[in-house]
């Protein structure tokens, strides 16, 4: 289900990432900070993905764009050509707290390959951004929305900080399901630190602790959430 050292999964044919963020070049831009379009990039790795796993289908677990509120210049111009771009038979683009009026930069000529929706479920395993609460009879929730990442401080206090994983069962009204928080595919983006700022959104806050585990996109077992030891501020 995981891709080893890569932060995607696939669910019966069903490629999917989190997190894209296109279009937050240019706020970099914007502070002085001048990077070329990733469409190119991530498509390319998109696809050596979708080859790996031998996938048809691809899940965008929301934030495929970055402004908000609004669309960007950039946005309006990176997104098409992302979309036009990817090989595979069916794309369903779940809608993120960065995603609104994302509709609007589809290509009319493949919104039949293109579906947007707020969650979708495969077999036992609902894939929805994060953002809000769901109902569903699926098992394993499967959200993005806090671009997980572990802080690790070395002897000479220098920090630095690993994506990850995070994979455990949910309580209170979520009680009896399984949380599968899925990686930022977009680096740029920045983490939150799982063993310093907690999780967030509806959905997440809901883990236990004391049984949800963080694990580096290489298999390794950090242990659980509580364990983590908390960077020194």
């Amino acid at each position: 289900m995981f891709l080893t050292n890569q932060p995607a999964l696939v669910v019966d044919g069903w490629l999917c990432i989190a997190d894209l963020h296109l279009g937050i070049t240019r706020e970099l831009f914007e502070a002085g900070v001048r990077l070329p379009s990733q469409v190119k990039d991530f498509v390319e790795r998109i696809h050596k993905l979708k080859k790996d796993a031998k996938a048809t289908g691809l899940i965008l677990l929301g934030d495929v764009k970055h402004k908000v509120p609004g669309i960007s210049y950039q946005e309006m111009r990176e997104i098409p050509e992302f979309l036009e771009s990817l090989k595979f038979k069916k794309i369903v683009l779940v809608k993120g707290n960065h995603d609104a009026e994302i509709e609007r930069v589809i290509p009319s000529h493949i919104k039949g390959k293109v579906v947007v929706r707020k969650s979708f479920r495969v077999g036992d395993f609902l894939f929805t951004h994060g953002h809000m609460n769901v109902k569903t009879p699926a098992k394993t929730i499967v959200i993005g929305h806090n671009q997980p990442g572990v802080m690790f401080r070395d002897a000479v206090k220098a920090t630095y900080i690993e994506p990850c994983w995070v994979r455990g069962p949910l309580k209170g009204k979520y009680k009896g399901k399984e949380l599968i928080i899925v990686p930022a595919f977009n680096d740029l983006r920045g983490h939150g630190i799982v063993n310093k700022d907690g999780m967030m959104g509806p959905i997440a806050k809901h883990v236990d602790p004391k049984e949800t585990h963080a694990y580096l996109l290489d298999g390794t077992d950090l242990g659980t959430l509580a364990q983590l030891k908390r960077p020194e501020d």
